[in-house]
Formats: structure tokens, sequence, C-alpha cells
């Protein structure tokens, strides 16, 4: 009878070691001297190395300068940046207007403030190229693999297991799971194989 208990023997087996082994990615926190070893999570004792392979991922393949600078100055964010100038001029001049003297502000009509809204656009969007050039001038001495690196190696053990654990959560759960159905199988196998030869 006991025979037919190796399979879920084997089942815990697999399960608890892969959990086990799954843990060991973030825990200890801090390096245990076990005399003859040391040990530390593998996240943890890493974690500059990790933090300097993601920030070279990030400025060489995610967001790099000249993609960024791209963005930036293409036709359609131009756009964008014209149209948030507007609206922002426009909802100034309806603030300060209104709250002008009420016989003053009678004589600046929808379409006076549209035209000084224009006005007011045009004056600012002749600055817009320089500005651009200036932004552009400053990024160039912005490096970003330093930035994600010193800000992710900042991180700490409980930050960055919680970053890692919401990405990778579902898959870490089944390798847990994996590990039972392997033992399970595993256990399984030895049974037929006792049986077979007559146990």
């Amino acid at each position: 009878m006991m025979l037919y208990v190796i399979p879920f023997i084997s089942a815990v087996i697999g399960y608890v070691t892969n959990y086990i082994a799954i843990k060991m990615l973030f825990y200890p926190r801090r390096p245990i001297n076990l005399r003859l070893f040391t040990i530390q999570g593998i996240f943890p004792k890493r974690k500059t190395l990790l933090a300097r392979r993601m920030a070279k991922l990030v400025a060489e393949e995610l967001l790099s300068m000249d993609q960024l600078k791209d963005e930036i100055d293409r036709q359609a964010t131009q756009g964008e940046i014209r149209d948030a100038i507007e609206d922002e001029v426009e909802r100034y001049l309806k603030e300060k207007i209104s709250s002008l003297n009420p016989i003053i502000s009678t004589f600046i009509n929808d379409n006076r403030m549209l035209q000084l809204r224009d006005k007011i656009c045009r004056e600012i969007e002749s600055f817009i190229p320089k500005i651009t050039r200036q932004f552009f001038n400053r990024l160039d001495t912005v490096n970003l693999e330093n930035m994600v690196f010193e800000q992710v190696a900042s991180f700490t053990s409980d930050k960055l297991e919680n970053m890692m654990m919401s990405v990778i959560q579902d898959e870490l759960k089944f390798i847990e799971w994996a590990g039972a159905f392997l033992g399970f199988t595993i256990g399984l196998i030895q049974v037929l194989l006792l049986l077979q030869w007559g146990y």
C-alpha cells in the first residue's frame, strides 16, 4: 500500500524544491557566511550587475537619446506643442480679461481675444526652434545609462523583489507546480517499474 504514496511524496519534494529555489532568487537578503561557503539571494547579490545591464538595455535599445530627439522633433510632436501653447494662452487671457474692469472687458470680445491669442502664440512659437536646440544640447550632456543605473542600484531588496514579482509572478508559480507535476510523474514511473519488477 505504501508503494502508491511514492508519487505524492515525489510531488511534494518537487514542489518544495522549486519553491525553495525560487525563494533563493531573493533570499537571504544579506550574505550568510557558513564557513565553507557564503549564501545570498541571486538578485540581492547581483543587484549592481542587474542595474548595469538594465541601464545599458534602456539606453541602447529601448530609449536612446537619438530616438528621444527624433520623437520630440517630429512634426506631430511640434503640432502638439503648438496646440498646448494655444490652449494655455487662451486660458490665461480668459482669466485675465474676466478679472478686468467690466467696462474694459466689454470691448474685448471673443474675436479680439482670439486675435490677441494668435499674436502671442506666433511670438512664442518663433522661439521654439531655439528652445528645442538648447534642449537637445542639454540632452547631449545627460548620461541616460548612468541615470537608470543609479536609480535601479538604489532600489531596496524589497522594492527589487516587488518589481520582479509583478512581472514574473505567474511564471514562477508555474515553475513551482511544474516541479510538483514532474515529481509526481517520476514517482509514478518508479512505482510502475517496481511493480514490473515484482516488488
